[in-house]
């Protein structure tokens, strides 16, 4: 599981009376993933998955965007 602040498309947060709330994102992620997450860091595998064109949607069985 990788779990990030929501970039666009997706709402970002809302403006509530005691500030902004900003929203997360819990995007599942593949073992290979994992494991290349803990060596190279979630940021840089949260840019693989957009550049792939998973970006933060959940896709169960979906192939790994790392080798």
């Amino acid at each position: 599981m990788l779990i990030a602040k929501a970039l666009p498309p997706m709402p970002t947060g809302a403006e509530l009376p005691n500030g902004k709330m900003q929203l997360l994102v819990a995007v599942t992620i593949t073992g290979e993933e994992m494991q290349w997450s803990m060596k190279n860091r979630r940021g840089k595998l949260l840019q693989k998955l957009r550049d792939a064109g998973v970006g933060q949607i959940s896709m169960l069985g979906r192939k790994s965007v790392v080798p």
